[in-house]
């Protein structure tokens, strides 16, 4: 927009003001049944996993010693036990309530300070200069240019993933009768935002629900999550992510569990990122000066590979090379 004359400012006030009218018009006519939903999903929780159990039971009865372990054993699942339980567990609802508000007050704290170093980004970047030496300062500017683009990519793309993921799984979850369809489908598109483990974590509270329902329909919801996935990490990811993102889900996950057992839900959202500017910074100011060349390096993989065939028993490579040791030692006998 700055190309067409329209200040950096005006233009993200405009897209923040877009994005918070969406949001607040879809809390305005969503926010009744979503609080319903959730109240229902909270009251007949007990009633669930009684429901669970007897479930269980009846699909046991060929087994007679898993149902009567279940018999014995299934105390736990009864509604007295889980009301008691229920009854214990109210007094933390205070603290988780306040965890859930502190997470969303981070989130908010994040939006707010991306969206100033988006509409203000040239104190920052003339800030983050200055305390670089001038030694380093070209290499630098390139990764600043590199992580700001890659950022908002990110960012983009996150977005975009979290609304077409959240509609397909509320969609498919309506169309299967689960109960609660539009409150697990924005957790589904939530879930989007913690890679790898958020949209596996986001499966759970559908799938228990709809398997206290029917079994039959616990494995649809599951099929459909397995379906969502494959389409978003065959389709939508190399589409959307992958085009812009060039990182390794080994590394991704790193970022994820150890941000995520430091910081909590605000270290896993800002997971990604950190592995963002954690590469481009290694890329930049360690790798260009010393690495090999990439066809030195494929070479190296090879070389590895071929030894760690010639390694594993049982390989052809390791048959063919203990036969000619055998053969070898043979005739050195005779």
């Amino acid at each position: 927009m700055e190309a067409r004359g329209i200040k950096r400012g005006i233009s993200v006030a405009g897209v923040a003001l877009i994005l918070l009218t969406g949001i607040g018009t879809t809390v305005y006519l969503a926010g009744p049944r979503l609080a319903q939903e959730a109240v229902t999903l909270v009251q007949k929780g007990p009633e669930r996993a009684a429901r669970v159990r007897d479930n269980i039971i009846r699909q046991t009865r060929n087994y007679p010693k898993v149902a009567e372990f279940i018999e014995k054993n299934g105390s736990t699942f009864n509604s007295a036990t889980l009301a008691k339980n229920a009854t214990a567990f109210l007094p933390r609802i205070g603290r988780y309530t306040l965890s859930f508000f502190g997470a969303l007050a981070t989130g908010f704290f994040l939006f707010v300070v991306t969206l100033y170093m988006v509409a203000q980004p040239k104190p920052l970047i003339k800030g983050f200069l200055s305390a670089v030496p001038p030694a380093y300062r070209k290499e630098a500017t390139h990764a600043l240019t590199r992580i700001v683009g890659q950022l908002e990519a990110w960012a983009l793309a996150t977005l975009l993933l979290m609304v077409i993921i959240g509609v397909m799984s509320g969609v498919g979850l309506a169309l299967l009768g689960v109960p609660n369809a539009l409150l697990f489908g924005i957790i589904a598109g939530l879930g989007e935002a913690i890679p790898t483990i958020g949209p596996i974590l986001s499966a759970v509270p559908p799938f228990a629900v709809a398997v206290a329902d029917d079994p039959v329909k616990g494995g649809q919801v599951l099929l459909l999550f397995l379906v969502v996935q494959q389409l978003e990490n065959n389709l939508l990811v190399p589409w959307i992510m992958s085009r812009n993102l060039n990182l390794h889900p080994v590394s991704i996950l790193f970022f994820v569990v150890s941000l995520g057992s430091l910081l909590g839900v605000a270290g896993a959202l800002l997971a990604v990122p950190t592995a963002i500017i954690v590469k481009i910074l290694w890329e930049e100011f360690y790798l260009k000066k010393r690495a090999p060349k990439p066809d030195a390096l494929e070479a190296a993989a090879d070389a590895v590979l071929r030894a760690g065939e010639r390694i594993r028993p049982g390989s052809r490579t390791a048959v063919t090379e203990r036969n000619e040791s055998n053969a070898q030692q043979q005739d050195r006998t005779i």
